[in-house]
């Protein structure tokens, strides 16, 4: 976690610049860490096609989870469950447990305060789920012992400040192997809404499935809030805005909702609630403060206090720590401690949110909604910003006998590739560079800028157009670490366009793989041990290869000269090598110049002499 507040002040171009490693899930950023630093529209892609298809066999890639976010959202209807809903999965072969509990737990609101102001799971009931289905239990939720939301009337003065009654159930999946040996898949979170509220009269209903985020909190353009949050059916979204006594409604249906709320003021807090057709459905009542102006703080506190991490990927420990494909045992505490204790305006992450690595969709977009759900509490309130990591990897994958197979970025890329995906998943700004190649996956919602007060967050790709990093030179693609020319172009005119705006006092950029790697990734990232050889390739159209001109740590080095001479530049942050690490790079700082190679094989030696 860091601030800015009214008393910090640049250093003029002496500034020092720091670059910093947020790795293993989560660490935050220490507040002290910077006292020494007194729409683009959519691009036509074309799908390359057998253009790029290697003379080998396909074959799956690494699936984590074998059921579908539809799959885990199909309730049966009509209901034979007398004690709540029922789930089937339509795959026999799993089994497991699901566990049950009202959500958002203990949600109340009386004379404007609430009884729980976090949305969080809490889990009571539990039941048996076999050959793929089972019930959700329901009814004990009424009962006193276990009625914690105060069902059927809710805990709410104004009754409609309630959500509707909803149900939170976690599925916990096995299956048996060949030889009939259990295997933990892991956990699985969705919830439905319902209507009855006695044993044999219970119906699955209308659902806000994921929901309500707010995103776009940015002081270019601090006068509207975008709202967003999907539905288990199609229907017609609105969110009324409290004290502005309007609704804001879409101007169609569908199951993704996407509202704009305009006409704010700069830096107010406001109270909004979620709605679909109506009053069918309907989310509890949320705030959020809009940013304030350009070049100011926020007037309610003076500071400005952002949250960073990164690679919240599975972790090993069993339990929530093997949730949809990341480890919800410690992002979901992230979140609530960037609420709570520090408070956060916004937050940033420096990719590897998933486990990724995948060939299929199903399995990629539900790695990312388990990734929304370990934010949704602090997201109803607040922005996160995520940028991609290696991790973020949606892929095409062929049989060369080695043991992952040789991987590309799938195409068609403008529905399939993880690029694609990732714009449709998250709600960024759209004010990124055009690929120079029209070929290749778009920058939309990958790189990006905005700005929240006196600071500027520049969110950059060193994990775009991915390829098997050693099959790079014979297929196209682009090695970890690496920035194409054209995003490399955007970055420096952004900084210098920084650089004159009076507005602007500091800026921050931040991707997955380190700058200066200290740790496992010295072997890759932005320094590959020092092999200027390592770039990015493209097949031509007349089948041919071609390298791009500038090798990593030339592309290194013009990364860091750009943001050398900016003098407001505070920080780099990245994530990826698993731990905490802070460098400061100044003028005597030896990060290794093309001019150390001097045996002219375009390799730094720097674990030995150049001989």
């Amino acid at each position: 976690m860091f601030q800015l507040k009214k008393e910090e002040k640049m250093n003029g171009n002496t500034m020092k610049k720091y670059s910093l490693a947020a790795l293993l899930a989560l660490t935050f950023v220490p507040a002290n860490v910077f006292a020494a630093a007194t729409i683009v529209p959519d691009l036509p892609v074309v799908d390359p096609g057998t253009e790029l298809q290697p003379p080998l066999p396909s074959r799956e890639g690494s699936i984590r989870n074998p059921i579908s976010w539809q799959q885990l959202h199909t309730l049966q209807t009509p209901n034979t469950n007398p004690k709540g809903l029922y789930i089937d999965l339509g795959m026999p072969e799993l089994y497991g447990t699901i566990y049950t509990g009202p959500y958002p737990m203990e949600y109340g609101r009386r004379s404007g305060v609430y009884d729980a102001d976090y949305d969080y799971m809490a889990f009571r009931k539990k039941s048996d789920l076999e050959a793929g289905a089972g019930g959700i239990r329901i009814d004990s939720f009424f009962q006193d012992k276990y009625n914690a939301n105060g069902w059927p009337e809710g805990q709410c003065d104004v009754a409609d400040d309630c959500p509707t009654r909803t149900i939170a159930y976690r599925l916990h999946l096995m299956k048996n192997d060949e030889n009939g040996h259990p295997v933990d898949i892991g956990f699985y979170g969705g919830r439905a809404s319902f209507t009855g509220t006695e044993e044999g009269s219970f119906q699955p209903a209308l659902t806000i499935i994921e929901g309500p985020l707010v995103n776009q909190v940015k002081s270019n353009g601090p006068h509207k809030v975008m709202i967003n949050y999907e539905t288990n059916a199609s229907c017609t979204g609105s969110v009324v805005v409290r004290e502005k006594g309007k609704t804001y409604q879409e101007s169609g249906s569908g199951t993704e909702h996407t509202i704009m709320l305009t006409g704010l003021k700069a830096d107010k807090t406001y109270h909004y609630q979620a709605f679909c057709d109506g009053d069918a459905v309907r989310s509890g009542v949320y705030d959020f403060r809009t940013a304030p102006k350009k070049g100011q703080l926020p007037a309610n506190d003076g500071k400005i206090t952002v949250v960073f991490g990164s690679d919240s990927r599975e972790g090993v420990g069993g339990g929530e720590r093997n949730y949809m494909g990341h480890n919800f045992h410690v992002l979901s505490q992230v979140a609530n401690e960037a609420y709570h204790l520090n408070q956060a305006d916004l937050a940033l992450f420096g990719g590897d949110l998933i486990n990724g690595y995948t060939s299929s969709k199903d399995d990629f977009v539900l790695m990312m909604k388990g990734f929304k759900q370990s934010w949704e509490g602090f997201w109803r309130h607040a922005p996160v910003y995520p940028a991609m990591g290696n991790h973020e990897t949606m892929l095409n994958v062929y049989d060369d006998g080695s043991h992952y197979g040789l991987s590309l970025d799938r195409w068609p890329y403008e529905t399939d590739s993880a690029e694609a995906l990732w714009a449709q998943e998250f709600f960024n700004p759209e004010n990124g560079p055009r690929p120079k190649d029209k070929r290749r996956p778009s920058y939309k919602e990958n790189v990006y800028s905005f700005q929240y007060g006196p600071a500027l967050f520049i969110a950059f790709n060193n994990n775009y157009w991915w390829t098997t990093n050693s099959q790079v030179p014979n297929f196209g693609g682009s090695p970890e670490g690496y920035i194409m020319k054209d995003q490399m172009k955007w970055i420096v005119r952004k900084l210098v366009k920084a650089e004159q705006d009076p507005t602007i006092k500091y800026v921050f950029l931040y991707a997955q793989e380190p700058v200066f790697p200290n740790g496992g990734h010295t072997k890759d990232a932005m320094w590959w041990n020092g092999d200027n050889n390592v770039r990015a390739w493209t097949k031509r159209k007349n089948g041919r290869m071609k390298p791009e001109g500038a090798g990593i740590i030339e592309v290194r080095n013009r990364f860091w000269k750009a943001i050398a001479r900016s003098s407001k530049v505070a920080a780099v942050l990245t994530g990826d090598e698993h731990g905490y690490a802070r460098m400061l790079v100044d003028n005597t700082t030896p990060v290794g110049i093309m001019s150390d190679d001097t045996n002219g094989d375009n390799k730094i030696d720097w674990q030995g002499s150049e001989t």
